[in-house]
């Protein structure tokens, strides 16, 4: 996959306050611990994989894929060669922007939430790519019916979420950042999902199965 330069990175650090890189996990990429970069940069393969394998391709003329809580646009690249469309949604757009400009990718259309939740028709979108983004979103429930409103007949959502459990607790101390719990756990994000009329097509547990997941990467189906 496509990695941002820590140079460009750096770059989008200084468009944003401190509290916003963090949000965007841009020191995380940039962590001089390697096993920290690691399972930052692992997650984010184990998405692009499942972009590549679910995604229709572009070609047709409408396929739309919603990359929400794009972030730094850490997906984008891989997510805009197959796509016709692509929606980046965040309410912090200026590192997305840069990446944009940076790499050229002229199909990807930024936007804040409250403008998705209005410009987006019903049964538009083939997919949805929400990486570390639905386990502070609360209540979760009217954001997973928005995806599934929007999203095409056997629509795909792709999703990673930290576990929040002891392992990543323990990462995040060892990392030297804030000993903060996401407000719901993976597996608490996957029964909501589920709920909401998804079915699971695929899961894989980084570093490992188990107590030692920090985080969940998964294909769902709408149903």
């Amino acid at each position: 996959m496509r990695r941002i330069p820590d140079e460009l990175l750096e770059r989008m650090a200084e468009l944003v306050p401190a509290k916003d890189q963090d949000e965007l996990a841009i020191q995380v990429y940039l962590h001089p611990n390697a096993a920290v970069r690691w399972v930052a940069w692992r997650r984010i393969e184990e998405l692009a994989r499942l972009i590549d394998s679910n995604l229709p391709g572009s070609g047709s003329g409408d396929t739309r894929v919603m990359d929400f809580g794009c972030g730094t646009g850490v997906l984008l690249g891989e997510i805009a060669p197959r796509a016709d469309e692509v929606l980046g949604v965040d309410p912090v757009l200026e590192p997305a922007r840069l990446l944009m400009d940076e790499w050229q990718l002229d199909n990807v259309r930024l936007m804040h939430p409250d403008q998705a939740w209005a410009q987006v028709p019903a049964h538009s979108l083939d997919a949805v790519v929400a990486a570390d983004v639905l386990e502070n979103i609360g209540p979760l429930g009217s954001t997973l019916e928005f995806f599934r409103n929007r999203l095409k007949p056997d629509g795909k959502l792709l999703i990673s979420v930290p576990s929040g459990n002891a392992a990543y607790r323990l990462g995040r101390r060892v990392a030297g950042f804030e000993d903060r719990q996401p407000k719901r756990t993976a597996a608490a994000v996957h029964r909501e999902i589920l709920a909401t009329g998804f079915r699971e097509t695929a899961i894989v547990t980084i570093p490992a199965p188990g107590p030692l997941a920090i985080y969940r990467v998964a294909a769902f189906r709408s149903l």
